[in-house]
């Protein structure tokens, strides 16, 4: 998959195109991209995906600090690739770029630029000035300007379309495995181990810190956690328990949220390094315990419980 992030000075092959936002690359955006892969084949034409980075809501939202999403941009790209696309365009979104309407967007990005034959739209698919283009806008301006379209329904799981706030609601409630189901893929955090206090490594159970790289990550409910820590590129997965929250028995986190792994099969210093964090199952709720030694227990339970589930 070819990835540009100038769709002003590209040349395509009548393309079979689809396009959004893609947070989390879920089941549901993994069918519509397969779909649009193979109607190209079909066509012998390209399979491309527009997508836009920063997401829209980054920059239409006044203070966006409290906004949280599956994945940035790199993680995209990664996910992306091996779903059949062959191109895969970023634009810059813009305050600008949200003022043009659907239509003109679709005009003049989509049909003068990059030249679709074909458009693939999913089933709540909304982009525009203030959302109001749609699969019906869509078809409409197809019309005039030569090209077709079609729709693809919900991906459904239990009887309810996989959607990334769906996700995104699951994650917010601890729910890991949940949300693997709906991903296709375990969610993943990446990181820098960061500087702590050396607490765990005064009662045995050292910890890496680690703060995320994308500042709008969503962090899953605060718990502790059953997960997979890959060190830097190595190909390796290390076991490893996982600590989300406040630390209440020790009192220090100075209100802020903490993201503290201790890893099960690795002795080596990781401050500075950079980590990709796999959550596979949700082992409790924080706690407040009593003492150090209460804390210490239930630590050594969560250990045992950690390597039964993962070594398995």
């Amino acid at each position: 998959m070819k990835v540009h992030y100038d769709y002003k000075q590209i040349s395509f092959r009548n393309p079979v195109v689809t396009m959004g936002v893609f947070d989390g690359v879920h089941l549901g955006h993994r069918m519509l991209l397969q779909r649009v892969a193979e109607e190209a084949a079909r066509r012998g034409t390209d399979a491309v995906a527009v997508t836009f980075d920063p997401h829209p809501r980054i920059v239409l939202t006044g203070d966006p600090s409290h906004l949280r999403f599956l994945t940035d941009i790199e993680e995209r790209i990664d996910l992306m690739r091996g779903t059949g696309i062959d191109h895969l365009v970023i634009i810059p979104f813009t305050l600008e770029l949200s003022q043009m309407t659907a239509c003109e967007f679709v005009e003049a990005v989509l049909f003068r630029h990059l030249g679709v034959s074909h458009l693939v739209t999913g089933f709540d698919h909304h982009f525009g000035n203030r959302h109001q283009g749609n699969s019906t806008t869509v078809t409409e301006c197809s019309t005039r300007l030569g090209f077709s379209v079609s729709r693809e329904e919900a991906f459904m799981i239990g009887g309810e379309a996989v959607s990334s706030t769906g996700i995104r609601r699951v994650l917010e409630r601890g729910e890991v495995k949940k949300a693997a189901v709906m991903l296709g893929y375990e969610y993943t955090v990446r990181g820098r181990v960061v500087s702590g206090k050396r607490i765990g490594r005064n009662i045995g159970f050292p910890t890496a810190n680690i703060s995320p790289h994308f500042r709008y990550k969503l962090i899953p409910a605060s718990g502790v956690y059953a997960v997979e820590v890959m060190v830097d590129t190595e190909p390796q997965w290390h076991i490893a328990m996982l600590n989300i929250g406040m630390r209440p028995t020790i009192s220090d986190s100075d209100g802020q949220r903490t993201i503290e792994a201790h890893l099960l099969d690795f002795g080596t210093d990781l401050y500075g390094r950079n980590v990709t964090v796999r959550f596979r199952e949700r082992l409790r709720d924080e706690m407040k315990f009593g003492s150090i030694d209460a804390l210490v227990a239930q630590l050594e339970r969560d250990r045992e419980m950690t390597l039964r589930l993962l070594r398995s």
